[in-house]
């Protein structure tokens, strides 16, 4: 019995350890050595990788009527870091991808004269599902990296509405459209406008109107990833 025991308890701790520390990278799925970290160093080196030189060019996202940009694309290893920091709840992911938006912060802020960060806010009843912000989370830390003004709150979403996610790109500017709500004065800010991701851009242009409304100068908005790189 006891030997039926151990080797009960050994499958059990090693069947644990498959589901808490999985062996292959969530983004290509190469084998991970030791603890897992979720993404593999080739994936994180890829997040990571410096700018290029025609940076503004490389990750300025089409369409609307403000400049947005994104460091990486959606469909690679930092919007599967998204994915995990905002519906896995692996909050380990925000430094990775604060390290990996700080070079395109830092050159926007010089770019556009920017001196404030701004999270795209969450609804209060979404931030008690997620129990966090995952835009704040990126956020906090881009701010002091680069040395922007960290406005954790002012944005409200004063409107609960459908996940994007589910919508087509029509129906995503109509969800989003009054949602948000300036809780601060903006008058003569530079606002960098930060969110996990972008991607038919309905969110940040709601929110950037918001802001230039509550007297903000140049708003642009950026997002740890963007589809359409």
């Amino acid at each position: 019995m006891g030997g039926a025991l151990a080797v009960l308890l050994r499958d059990i701790v090693l069947g644990l350890e498959s589901v808490l520390f999985p062996s292959r990278c969530r983004a290509c799925g190469a084998e991970l050595d030791g603890r897992a970290r979720l993404l593999c160093p080739t994936c994180r080196d890829d997040m990571t990788a410096p700018l290029p030189g025609d940076w503004r060019e490389a990750c300025l996202l089409g369409g609307g009527d403000g400049p947005r940009f994104a460091p990486r694309p959606y469909d690679g290893p930092a919007g599967e870091a998204v994915r995990l920091l905002k519906f896995g709840g692996k909050k380990r992911m925000a430094p990775l991808l604060a390290e990996a938006v700080g070079p395109l912060a830092a050159a926007l802020k010089e770019r556009y004269q920017l001196d404030t960060l701004v999270p795209v806010p969450l609804h209060p009843r979404r931030r008690r599902e997620r129990r966090f912000n995952q835009a704040e989370e990126i956020g906090s830390l881009v701010a002091a990296a680069v040395g922007l003004e960290f406005r954790r709150r002012g944005l409200a979403r004063t409107k609960y509405t459908r996940p994007q996610v589910e919508l087509t790109g029509k129906e995503r500017r109509t969800n989003v459209r009054g949602a948000f709500a300036a809780r601060e004065d903006f008058s003569g800010k530079g606002v960098l406008l930060l969110d996990d991701v972008i991607t038919t851009g309905a969110t940040v242009r709601e929110c950037a109107a918001v802001l230039r409304n509550a007297g903000a100068g140049a708003v642009v908005a950026l997002a740890a990833a963007g589809a359409g790189l």
